[in-house]
């Protein structure tokens, strides 16, 4: 009987080892999916939407090839269509079936440039004739494929999905076939054992006569039951439906992977950057940058800033034109980052907000970015250095992104192009003026700097007049939603101070960077000077019992003139 026993469980061991083989080899999956289509090449953008890329799960591998450069791009399929805008364009979609690709030719008659260096773009790959990336199709992905923007796009692609395929069951049957062989083999070595202690021949002693035996009939007795008797019935189970059983729940089902739906509805946008979009922004910007710091040239930065960012520095090249003992402005560090906001938007103008914290800096210093357009670059608009003890309230996530804000909102304390006259009204007439009452003015060094360099301008003013406006620098003010559904806003102040003698023969006198801008000492019928004020304000929602505060400001001289 044990010997059987051994027999079965070495005929079991094999079965097991030969399904788990089996399921590596012969039930296994193809490698991959593989689809390729070849078209005429005509069009100069080719565009593969994220229903193409998301035929199979995975990773899909893209390969292009064509007669000259090959140019991919990867980007949110909204991106991807703006950026194409109304320019002739090859789509690539799939049959029903999911077993064949085709390119459909969209006519149009919209500009064409070339896509290279956008910042829409996630990731890249620029190469002579064949081009190959992999592309994850999570958070809307698609594809823009070119040549130069001019020429026609390269006419063959390749996709390629690798099917993971999971060793588990595998691995699990040749593991218990292992180990069932194992214990048929100790079974065997014991049967072994046993038989050589009982070698020999045996001899039979004759049995003694005995008389004839009377069989009792036994009564006829009702099936038994109860517990007992069910345990009976359990324990008597065949080995052979257990080996069985074993069998049909090992055996693999092979079918082809389905994709895990998506979900029909979208609550917010993606954000508008991801973090190697944004690192690679940052690093052109800051190269922008330092190549017009170093050549006082104002010209060179119009690639990359614009608005109240480009006005501070070009004042300040004219500046060091003028005196060259004048150091250089802090230069604008693009990493590291310490802070990151972007919008979560699928329309323009974008906004991007985030700190760098580089060592040796003054202190830390938000950037602004906006994007007008999708063909366009993020330029600076603002470059903000955060003030000693400034804290940042909660903000969404990076990976979610932040509501943008309108700047006519009304529903924050203060409506974000209102800010400047409001605290402009506060500076001049101090925390008894109207709105006074919104704004945190305790810790506000800016706040007590201007205001007390106003009142010593009144007292030691004797035969001039100087009158004070703080207006909206630039009607592009950037605010994004805060977590608690306030708003950091960004927004530019201009400071006016005129000046005018109150008496005959007397003048009006200027000194320092004034006296250096104007190029001269002074004027007889006064002086008109114009600041820049780059404030970060975080206001708080209306009904809130936070106050607003200024977290950080850049202020700069942009003009001295006689009036």
């Amino acid at each position: 009987m044990r010997f059987l026993i051994a027999v079965g469980l070495f005929m079991l061991s094999l079965i097991l080892m030969l399904l788990g083989v089996a399921e590596r080899t012969v039930w296994a999956p193809p490698a991959n999916y593989k689809l390729a289509v070849n078209y005429e090449a005509a069009n100069p953008y080719v565009v593969i939407p994220n229903t193409t890329l998301s035929l199979h799960p995975g990773t899909p591998l893209l390969s292009v090839s064509g007669p000259r450069n090959v140019f991919i791009a990867t980007a949110r399929d909204g991106d991807i269509s703006a950026w194409v805008g109304d320019s002739a364009h090859t789509t690539i979609n799939a049959n029903k079936a999911k077993t064949k690709l085709s390119a459909t030719s969209v006519q149009g008659a919209g500009a064409t440039i070339s896509p290279v260096g956008s910042d829409l773009w996630r990731a890249t790959r620029n190469a002579e004739r064949n081009a190959s990336l992999k592309i994850s199709p999570s958070q809307g992905c698609g594809v823009l494929v070119a040549s130069d923007g001019a020429g026609a796009a390269p006419n063959s692609i390749t996709l390629v999905w690798p099917i993971e395929f999971d060793l588990f069951p595998s691995n699990l049957l040749l593991g218990f076939g292992l180990g069932t062989l194992v214990l048929a083999l100790i079974l065997n070595l014991l049967i072994y054992r046993n038989m050589r202690k009982r070698r020999g021949p045996s001899r039979r002693v004759p049995k003694a006569p005995q008389g004839p035996r009377i069989r009792v009939k036994q009564p006829k007795m009702a099936p038994p039951r109860g517990r007992r008797a069910a345990r009976k019935v359990a324990f008597a189970l065949p080995s052979a439906v257990l080996v069985m059983s074993l069998m049909t729940g090992c055996s693999p089902t092979v079918q082809n992977p389905i994709a895990t739906p998506s979900p029909t509805g979208v609550l917010t946008d993606a954000p508008v950057v991801q973090e190697t979009q944004l690192g690679h922004i940052l690093t052109q910007i800051a190269l922008v940058a330092s190549d017009g710091d170093a050549k006082n040239n104002a010209t060179a930065l119009n690639s990359r800033f614009a608005g109240p960012a480009l006005e501070q520095r070009a004042a300040w090249y004219s500046l060091r034109k003028l005196d060259a003992k004048l150091k250089a402005l802090p230069k604008i560090a693009g990493k590291p980052i310490t802070f990151t906001l972007p919008a979560a938007s699928s329309i323009w103008p974008r906004t991007v907000m985030v700190v760098t914290d580089e060592a040796g800096a003054p202190s830390p210093q938000m950037l602004v970015l906006i994007q007008n357009s999708p063909r366009s670059q993020y330029q600076l608009w603002y470059n903000v250095r955060l003030m000693q003890g400034a804290t940042i309230p909660s903000v969404p996530v990076q990976s979610i992104g932040a509501i943008p804000v309108a700047q006519d909102a009304k529903f924050l304390k203060v409506v974000p192009n209102e800010l400047p006259t409001v605290y402009g009204g506060i500076i001049d007439d101090g925390p008894g003026s109207p709105g006074a009452a919104n704004f945190t003015l305790t810790n506000d060094e800016f706040f007590m700097q201007i205001s007390e360099s106003q009142d010593s301008q009144l007292a030691a003013l004797k035969n001039g007049k100087i009158t004070f406006a703080h207006t909206l620098g630039s009607s592009n003010v950037a605010a994004l939603a805060t977590s608690d559904g306030g708003a950091l806003v960004a927004v530019s102040m201009i400071d006016g101070y005129t000046i005018r003698p109150t008496k005959k023969g007397s003048a009006i006198t200027v000194n320092g960077l004034e006296r250096t801008l104007l190029g001269a000492t002074g004027s007889a019928t006064g002086i008109i000077s114009r600041y820049s004020d780059m404030l970060l304000f975080y206001v708080p929602k209306t009904g809130s019992k936070d106050l607003v505060r200024l977290l950080g400001v850049t202020q700069g001289l942009l003009s001295v003139r006689g009036r």
